[in-house]
């Protein structure tokens, strides 16, 4: 079985175009897979947000404007998901059909809206979105990026769980051939997995996009 760990920005649109492909993969795959989409808040994805924005300037209180933006739908997104990983995935993305289909703008009304369509107990939604376990579970993400050498999403960590010492990562895994050559073609097969102790050892492949 694989363990795959995607890590997104919540409002970006190529994580929104990766995050359908590995789900269409792992439906059509006879291959088992678990899959988790870890949201990364960083510089990088800030920046990222105010292009999408279409945001003009760049001063230091619209980018903290923008960060508390995404910091608030990190939250949201791991409220969904105490709800289960399936509605979690569902919601999030609900709410990036909204901001890239229908192009809408990030908002209470697109939360709301997407937490109705993804079936989720609003009531226990609404206290979850700024509790303190999502905050340490939002906070406990970002430690796995680091500790996974993570900078940039969308990037993918694949475990084969047969042999847990080692993993495979590629960064900007956008495309499905991409995705289908890390997890099923010749790239797989390029990294040798060493022992490290309790520690696995990552892999950095570069993929064609």
């Amino acid at each position: 079985m694989l363990e795959m760990y995607l890590f997104i920005n919540p409002l970006g649109a190529k994580c929104y175009e990766a995050e359908q492909n590995i789900l269409k993969l792992a439906e059509e795959s006879p291959q088992k897979f678990q899959i988790r989409f870890i949201p990364l808040l960083n510089l990088q994805s800030v920046t990222k947000v105010m292009s999408v924005m279409n945001v003009s300037g760049d001063t230091l209180q619209l980018r903290n404007k923008v960060s508390q933006i995404l910091y608030n739908a990190v939250l949201d997104y791991k409220a969904a998901l105490f709800q289960g990983r399936k509605r979690g995935h569902d919601f999030l993305l609900n709410v990036q059909r909204q901001l890239y289909v229908e192009h809408k703008k990030y908002s209470e009304e697109v939360v709301i809206r997407a937490a109705k369509e993804s079936k989720l107990d609003l009531a226990t939604f609404e206290h979850d979105r700024r509790s303190k376990l999502a905050v340490e579970s939002f906070r406990e993400d970002q430690r796995l990026a680091a500790e996974m050498n993570v900078n940039t999403p969308p990037s993918m960590v694949v475990y084969n769980l047969d042999y847990l010492e080692c993993a495979v990562s590629v960064e900007n895994c956008t495309s499905l051939s991409s995705l289908e050559e890390l997890l099923f073609g010749n790239a797989a097969k390029e990294f040798v997995c060493t022992k490290n102790g309790l520690h696995p050892t990552y892999h950095q492949l570069s993929l064609k996009k």
